[in-house]
């Protein structure tokens, strides 16, 4: 079997172990809760240590800024799992929000490694972690401190081979995503993207907690219902150009994001966004010169 098909495989019907490039932002003080709950679209202020939410960061219009993972540390401590890229500046635009309440945003200077598939828990064993889920299965995330990280990510590599898993790369990962379709930031996540049209409601927005920045116009969107597009799972025989514009005949109903090819499918499985008429399983697309077909609309599970 190709490895990536394999690798991709494991994070469904096993588990998969990998190294994150996330970075973590620490937000602590008697305030932090009650705070930052007012900053993501999720829940977080009764979250115990040890739980862990999805979330998204959103502008004043409603728009992703970036999604996140918030991790219970202490009662006056939570840790913000970020893209990277972006910790610097999510940790300023959060700040931009801070005015007297006692609360302190520092970097969090660790590294994430994060086992995922329904073997996670077993693979992990009694090391401090928490339950992420980012592949539509179960999961977990550790957060080490680099000068343990190698010898831990050497034993989770051991124990997920003894489970029928192992180590998991870029690749494997990517396919496995694209599987699920779980969209992912910066690809199918990023500012001009409403949380409802990428199909993450359910996993990453609270309808019953109180105000966050952007509430108003995300419940205006969703007691509305009506979408202007949908994020879809796509297939092709050939590959598609990277961003491709997606048409049907002369008129352009939405753009491509991620792609990445299905060994044991032979095909290419792609996340595009698409008109709302024009996104029923089925509908033949042109990306870009390309054939492609419309799966099915994202709603992860």
């Amino acid at each position: 079997m190709d490895e990536r098909a394999e690798q991709a495989d494991w994070l469904r019907s096993t588990a998969g172990v990998r190294r994150l490039d996330d970075m973590g932002i620490r937000v602590r003080g008697s305030e932090a809760r009650a705070w930052l709950n007012g900053q993501v679209t999720n829940q977080v202020a009764f979250l115990e240590p040890g739980g862990a939410v999805y979330t998204l960061l959103v502008t004043v219009k409603g728009r992703v800024v970036s999604d996140a993972w918030v991790l219970g540390v202490t009662a006056e401590e939570l840790w913000l799992i970020v893209p990277g890229g972006e910790r610097d500046t999510l940790r300023a635009h959060l700040e931009r929000y801070l005015v007297m309440e006692d609360v302190d945003l520092e970097p969090l200077p660790r590294v994430v490694l994060s086992v995922q598939g329904p073997a996670s828990a077993e693979v992990v064993g009694d090391r401090p972690s928490w339950p992420c889920g980012r592949l539509g299965a179960a999961g977990r995330d550790l957060v080490l401190e680099p000068s343990e990280a190698d010898a831990v990510e050497a034993a989770l590599d051991e124990a997920a081979r003894a489970v029928g898993g192992g180590p998991v790369d870029a690749a494997g990962w990517e396919l496995a995503r694209l599987r699920a379709g779980r969209p992912a930031y910066p690809d199918d996540l990023s500012e001009g993207v409403y949380p409802q049209e990428a199909g993450i409601k359910a996993l990453a927005v609270s309808f019953d907690k109180g105000c966050y920045v952007g509430q108003e116009v995300v419940c205006m969107l969703e007691s509305r219902g009506q979408l202007r597009r949908h994020l879809a799972r796509l297939e092709s025989a050939d590959e598609p150009p990277a961003g491709a514009p997606l048409r049907l005949g002369e008129a352009s109903v939405g753009e491509l994001r991620s792609r990445a090819y299905d060994p044991a499918a032979r095909r290419w499985l792609s996340l595009g966004y698409v008109k709302r008429a024009h996104a029923a399983p089925g509908t033949a697309l042109d990306a870009g010169g390309v054939a492609a077909t419309v799966l099915e609309v994202v709603a992860p599970s």
